[in-house]
């Protein structure tokens, strides 16, 4: 049953906020209904309109709970540098899951009841959207304990029916002291006491239909401000069904039966939006990766998290890849992640799908890496990436990966660089080729930790880029695969080598294995310690 928190004690511990967000909804004029198309899918590429739909965009989680306290001017500040960096979506949290109802952000404080003021606090946040021409992408859950999480849900159903009406406890003492780490001080516990753990998040059945409950709650909702339902407003990109799935069944089914029967629900209720299951991208085997580049790291490919992309992608009501990109957590070098979008591109695209890289991030070399993984999102035909995180108003970095345009320009100034080349994209279809094929000098040269290595193609052909030493010896295959026509930029990470003079070559190859390489250019790069 649906019960929305007007009276109770959410409402009234913040008064003030609640009536000036329901002020501030009677001097807003509700939008007029607009001739704004959806964003929708054609096969492995994303569409608005009658024309192809590429983007740059930015994580903020936080829009909900900063209006929920009644703080709009940093909603509206997020809002506006994401314009002027060229960004077209922003990730959003539209969950808040927890028990306390005193706090003003959270959205479910019980299975089934809801908050008004939270709920109108993301009616706000949309609202901003609209008025900047920005779409939402909005995740329903939490894997990790952050703002409730699927724990949140196990906790309930343990109120509800208290561990002594279960069967024989399912974990042990010493599973309940431990905790699954995602790094950047996210964390799950992984069992809630000896009958229920994290897992049953999914497998549980009344759980399942306390979730269906909430998405419908969302979806069907009618914004205070625009009078438009969330599953009628194309300013929504679309839904992810959590934020970072992740289980201990080491073959994906567990996750991957569970997205299929929430990503089905949500079109059943709303048939206008894309669905996406907002997971890392980790695997079950390393079958169609370049498993070399990533360091001897298994637990990628190998079931560990309890996710399967490539099983997850063929979900026929998943519309589009998710993947996240974390080497620095992960222990791969930054100069890993062109080889993890283009893999996860390519798995995506043999299931018809397209790719969005939900999040990206790390905490050294940022202008260097984030410029050249878009290169590559540009030219690999990623549908679009998003940045974490932009940082606005009292908004603190608690993981290390956030910025702020007033402190980082040169950052941003490659940021709106690599927006508005995503905006023209979405204009043609295509960048332009280059003329020729071409090695440029890396730069910086001499460097001392990361290097970028640019080249140019002037038409989709088999690529080796190597570094050698002055001995003939091979130290990093950086690039072997084929790309497509462009201006790439990849990073050679030399933080592992000694000092001393290294070859940088480009060989450029028709067709791989040929006798005689089309094209063929060498470097000369010095790295100092």
């Amino acid at each position: 049953m649906l019960h929305i928190c007007t009276r109770g004690d959410a409402r009234r511990a913040v008064p003030s906020l609640v009536l000036g967000l329901t002020l501030l909804a009677a001097v807003i004029p509700a939008a007029r209904s607009q001739p704004e198309p959806f964003i929708t899918r054609s096969h492995d590429t994303l569409r608005l309109g009658d024309r192809p739909f590429f983007f740059l965009g930015a994580n903020a989680y936080y829009l909900l709970e900063q209006a929920a306290r009644g703080d709009t001017h940093t909603v509206i500040n997020l809002f506006r540098t994401a314009r002027r960096l060229n960004m077209t979506v922003v990730r959003t949290w539209a969950f808040y899951d927890s028990s306390d109802s005193l706090n003003p952000a959270v959205i479910q404080y019980r299975p089934g009841r809801f908050n008004e003021h939270a709920l109108r606090s993301l009616d706000y946040v949309l609202l901003q959207a609209r008025r900047h021409n920005i779409r939402l992408l909005l995740p329903l859950v939490n894997s990790w304990d952050d703002y409730g999480g699927m724990n949140q849900y196990v906790r309930w159903r343990l109120e509800t029916f208290p561990s002594t009406s279960f069967e024989a406890p399912r974990y042990q003492a010493h599973d309940l002291e431990r905790t699954i780490s995602g790094g950047q001080g996210r964390s799950y516990r992984y069992a809630i006491s000896t009958a229920m753990g994290h897992d049953d998040f999914y497998a549980d059945s009344l759980i399942r239909q306390w979730f269906k409950g909430f998405i419908a709650a969302v979806l069907e909702r009618r914004n205070v401000f625009t009078g438009v339902a969330y599953r009628d407003d194309p300013f929504v990109f679309g839904w992810e069904v959590a934020n970072e799935p992740r289980s201990s069944d080491r073959s994906g089914n567990l996750v991957r039966t569970w997205a299929a029967e929430m990503s089905a629900y949500i079109k059943s209720v709303d048939p206008n939006h894309l669905v996406g299951t907002g997971e890392e991208g980790f695997d079950i085997s390393p079958a169609g990766y370049t498993f070399a580049t990533y360091n001897n790291q298994q637990w990628l490919f190998d079931g560990t998290a309890g996710i399967a992309f490539s099983g997850n992608c063929v979900i026929p009501t998943i519309d589009f890849g998710s993947c996240h990109l974390y080497p620095e957590v992960w222990h791969l070098s930054n100069s890993a992640g062109g080889v993890w979008i283009r893999d996860h591109i390519r798995v995506a695209r043999g299931a018809g799908k397209p790719l969005v890289v939900g999040e990206f991030g790390v905490r050294e070399y940022q202008t260097a890496t984030y410029e050249s993984w878009l290169t590559t999102a540009l030219y690999d035909n990623a549908a679009g990436a998003m940045v974490w995180q932009i940082l606005e108003g009292p908004r603190t970095d608690r993981e290390g990966y956030g910025f702020r345009c007033s402190e980082q320009e040169q950052l941003c100034l490659r940021l709106g660089e690599a927006g508005e080349r995503f905006v023209a994209k979405s204009s043609t279809g295509t960048l332009p080729r280059p003329q020729t094929f071409r090695l440029f000098q890396n730069y910086p040269n001499p460097f001392n930790g990361l290097t970028t290595i640019a080249y140019s193609l002037s038409a989709d052909v088999f690529v080796n880029l190597s570094i050698w030493t002055a001995l003939g010896e091979r130290v990093a295959t950086v690039v072997e695969g084929y790309q497509s026509a462009g201006e790439r930029k990849e990073l050679f990470d030399g933080r592992m080598c000694a000092s001393g003079a290294y070859f940088c070559r480009l060989t450029v190859e028709q067709v791989p294995g040929a006798r005689r390489a089309s094209f063929r250019q060498t470097r000369k790069l010095l790295l100092l310690r």
